[in-house]
C-alpha cells in the first residue's frame, strides 16, 4: 500500500482540519509498521515533520520508544509511563515519612535515608541552576510546572545512571524534546475538542497529562545514543552528581614498591571518548571532504575538541534556532538509529562556512566556529550531509561546494612558490584545468600557426611565472 503524503498531498485537500489531522494520524499507523522505516524515515530527513502534529510519535518510533507494530503503542506507553512512576517512588524519597525514628539526620552513612535525601537535594539543585536557563528567549521555557518536570526528569534519569549522573548539557537535550511532545499533545487536545470521537488510542498515546513520563521514555533512548559524547573514563560522578577534576588510577610501581607488591595512585588526564570521535572526524571525513580545510585548522592549531564537544553533546542545540534544530533533530533521528548522522552534519557545518574560516586568523576563525553564523541555510546543511554519508543514495546539493567572498574581507592569496617537477605534474594529472604546456601543444600543432623562432620562445618562456599554470590559486578560491 502505498502511504498518504502528509505534506502537500492532493487527497488532503479540501478537509477540515479535524479531517485532515485524522487521515495524517492513520497515515503514521500505516507506514510506521514497515520495520525498516523506510518512508517515515524518508519524510524526516527531506523534511516533511515540519508542520507535523504527530512528529514526537516519529521520533518515538525512530528511537525504539514505541515499536511496530503500531497496534501495540497503547501498552507500550502505558508500560513506559509506569516504569517512570516507579522510578520516581524509589528514588524521591521523604525522610519525614520514615516512622521509626530510628535514622539520624546527622548519619553520614549510605545507607542513611537522611543523608541520601540531602545528596538527592544537592543533586536537584545543581540540576535546577541549568534548568532555568533553558532557552532564555523561549517563554514556554520559563514556565513553573516544565522547569519541575525537567528537574524531576534529569534527576532520575541520574538516579537510574548513577555512571553517568546528571552532566551539563543534557537539560539541553531534553529541552527540544520536551517542547515537541507537548506541542503535539496540545495539538491532539484541540481535536479531541472539535470531535470528542477521535480515535480512543491516539487519545492514549498523546494524552497531555503524561508530559512528563512520555518525555523521560524517549529522552532515556536519545540518551542512550549519545552517551559516549558525555562519558569521561575512569571518572565516576559522586552521590550529588558532582565529577572529580582528575582520576586518581593505578600505574605500575617504582622499582622500590615493587620489591613490597604495592601499587601507587598516580594523577592522570582522563580520556574524554568524545574527543575520540572528533579526531575520527577530522582524521578521516573532513580531510577526505576539503583538504584545505583540514589544513587550514590543523595550521591554526584549532582542534575540533574546543568547539566540536558542544556541538555534539548538545547535538546543535546552540547553534541554531529551535526550528531549525528540530528540523536537524528530524533528519539526526529518520536516518539511522545509531545517530552516525552527526559526524557529517559537523562537517557540513565547516564546509558551510569554510569561506568564513579559510581566510580567518585563529581569533576570527575561533570565534566563527563558537559563535557558528545565523545566516545559514539548515537544508543545505542536512542534504550535504546525507549526501557525505551516503553519496549513491543522496544527490549532492547544489551549491554545496560553492563559496563566494567579498572582496574587502578577501585576504590576498599568497604568491606561488616553486614545487618540485614530480609534485607540479602530480597535481596537474588531477586538475580539470589544461596545462601550459598542453595550451602550448595545442597552439603549435594547429595548422594556421606559423612556426616561431628561438628566439621568440625564449622570450616567451622567460615570461612564463614559475609555478606552471597558478593552479593552485585557482584551485584553492573554486571550492
Amino acid at each position: 500500500m502505498e502511504p498518504v503524503e502528509v505534506e502537500g498531498s492532493s487527497s488532503g485537500r479540501g478537509l477540515s482540519g479535524v479531517d485532515k489531522y485524522e487521515l495524517d494520524w492513520r497515515n503514521i499507523l500505516t507506514i510506521a509498521n514497515d520495520r525498516t522505516l523506510y518512508d517515515l524515515r524518508h519524510m524526516a530527513v527531506r523534511g516533511d515533520l515540519r508542520a507535523s502534529p504527530f512528529r514526537s510519535l516519529c521520533w518515538a518510533v525512530f528511537l525504539d520508544a514505541l515499536k511496530p507494530p503500531s497496534s501495540e503503542w497503547v501498552k507500550q506507553r502505558e508500560a513506559h509511563r509506569e516504569d517512570y512512576l516507579q522510578l520516581k517512588d524509589r528514588y524521591m524519597l521523604n525522610p519525614h515519612l520514615n516512622t521509626d525514628g530510628s535514622d539520624d539526620p546527622l548519619s553520614q552513612s549510605s545507607e542513611s535515608l537522611w543523608n541520601q535525601h540531602f545528596c538527592d537535594q544537592e543533586l536537584c539543585a545543581v540540576i535546577k541552576q541549568d534548568v532555568v536557563r533553558t532557552f532564555p528567549g523561549v517563554d514556554f521555557f520559563r514556565k513553573a510546572p516544565i522547569q519541575a518536570m525537567m528537574t524531576n526528569i534529569l534527576f532520575c534519569y541520574a538516579r537510574r545512571y548513577p555512571t553517568m549522573c546528571y552532566r551539563q548539557g543534557m537539560h539541553e537535550i531534553l529541552a527540544p524534546l520536551i517542547f515537541v511532545i507537548h506541542s503535539d499533545q496540545q495539538a491532539m487536545a484541540h481535536i479531541q475538542e472539535l470531535d470528542p470521537t477521535v480515535d480512543s488510542n491516539l487519545v492514549t498515546i498523546l494524552n497531555p497529562s503524561h508530559l512528563e513520563e512520555d518525555s523521560f521514555s524517549i529522552f532515556s533512548q536519545i540518551m542512550d545514543r549519545i552517551a559516549s559524547f558525555y562519558r569521561i573514563t575512569d571518572l565516576v560522578p559522586t552521590a550529588t552528581g558532582y565529577f572529580p577534576a582528575v582520576a586518581a588510577t593505578t600505574t605500575p610501581a617504582s622499582p622500590p614498591a615493587e620489591l613490597t607488591g604495592t601499587t601507587v595512585p598516580v594523577k592522570r588526564k582522563p580520556e574524554i571518548e568524545v574527543v575520540e570521535q572528533l579526531n575520527y572526524i577530522k582524521d578521516k571525513i573532513l580531510i577526505k571532504e576539503d583538504l584545505h580545510l583540514h589544513n587550514h585548522l590543523l595550521k591554526l592549531d584549532i582542534p575540533l575538541a574546543i568547539f566540536g564537544i558542544r556541538w555534539l553533546r548538545l547535538l546543535f542545540g546552540r547553534e541554531f534556532a529551535l526550528q531549525d534544530l528540530l528540523l536537524l533533530w528530524d533528519a539526526i533521528f529518520g536516518e539511522g538509529e545509531q545517530l552516525s548522522l552527526v559526524n557529517y552534519i559537523v562537517v557540513a557545518m565547516l564546509i558551510r562556512i569554510r569561506d568564513k574560516l579559510i581566510y580567518s586568523d585563529y581569533t576570527t576563525c575561533l570565534t566563527y566556529l563558537m559563535r557558528y553564523p545565523t545566516n545559514v541555510d539548515i537544508s543545505l546543511i542536512i542534504k550535504h550531509a546525507l549526501h557525505m554519508k551516503a553519496p549513491k543514495i543522496y544527490e549532492r546539493p547544489a551549491g554545496a561546494m560553492i563559496y563566494v567572498s567579498s572582496p574587502s574581507t578577501r585576504r590576498p592569496l599568497p604568491q606561488p612558490v616553486m614545487r618540485s617537477k614530480n609534485i607540479e605534474m602530480d597535481y596537474l594529472k588531477y586538475s580539470t584545468l589544461p596545462n601550459v604546456h598542453q595550451k602550448r601543444q595545442q597552439v603549435q600543432e594547429h595548422p594556421l600557426q606559423a612556426p616561431r623562432s628561438s628566439s621568440d620562445e625564449r622570450h616567451r618562456t622567460s615570461s612564463l611565472p614559475r609555478n606552471v599554470g597558478g593552479s593552485s590559486v585557482r584551485k584553492a578560491s573554486a571550492y
